[in-house]
């Protein structure tokens, strides 16, 4: 799984297709944070969310990971054109987490947009295991992914484009599933719970904070 070849238009396909919807879901509970000292971003890619979170979250640390060097690359040249003071608090890291382990430990936000939707059933459990063993007691989590609920329509619209989005992204990047796990029952069962959720493009997107108890 490599997104270095589709990094540098991955930003213009979004919004082609989604035009907003992606980011105002990304950023939905960016405001309902607690105060925040050590963040995980992971899967973030090239940097649209970085700069708002920086605008809400004065964390002391911020771990920025990614397992495409372009993406962190891109990341890091958005993050140098903004006028946001404090960069030296973020590090990145070139990281496939379905292979390496986190960086460090004791995180008490973790954020996967839009991250979580690439792995199988399978590895998604060992992803999740090996992030909520790096996160502290009390830790939050903000989540941003596609989802396939709702009516008969709803449904059917979500799981057209969500296979659609695993074609391409099966050619372009090399993903290896074909079908999208709810990450859900994994969350409630490693103590992360549903404090605000909502929903966006007609159901298509969920963003959710949990936190863990």
């Amino acid at each position: 799984m490599n997104f270095n070849r589709v990094a540098p238009w991955f930003e213009r396909l979004e919004k082609m297709v989604f035009r907003d919807q992606m980011q105002i879901c990304r950023t939905a509970f960016l405001s309902d944070l607690p105060a925040i000292k050590k963040a995980a971003l992971i899967g973030e890619g090239n940097g649209t969310f970085l700069v708002q979170f920086l605008e809400h979250c004065n964390c002391e640390e911020v771990h920025y990971i990614d397992s495409s060097k372009t993406m962190l690359d891109l990341a890091q040249k958005r993050l140098q054109k903004s006028v946001i003071p404090g960069s030296t608090r973020i590090e990145f890291y070139s990281l496939d987490l379905s292979l390496d382990a986190m960086p460090d430990q004791n995180y008490d936000l973790i954020v996967t947009n839009f991250f979580l939707d690439v792995f199988s059933a399978a590895m998604l459990k060992n992803v999740i295991t090996k992030i909520t063993s790096a996160c502290s007691r009390d830790a939050h989590w903000l989540y941003a992914d596609f989802q396939i609920t709702g009516n008969r329509f709803q449904r059917w619209r979500a799981f057209a484009w969500v296979k659609t989005m695993y074609l391409f992204f099966r050619f372009t990047a090399g993903i290896q599933t074909t079908s999208l796990a709810d990450p859900s029952t994994l969350l409630d069962r490693n103590g992360f719970q549903v404090k605000w959720s909502t929903e966006f493009d007609n159901g298509l997107m969920r963003s959710e904070l949990r936190q863990r108890k």
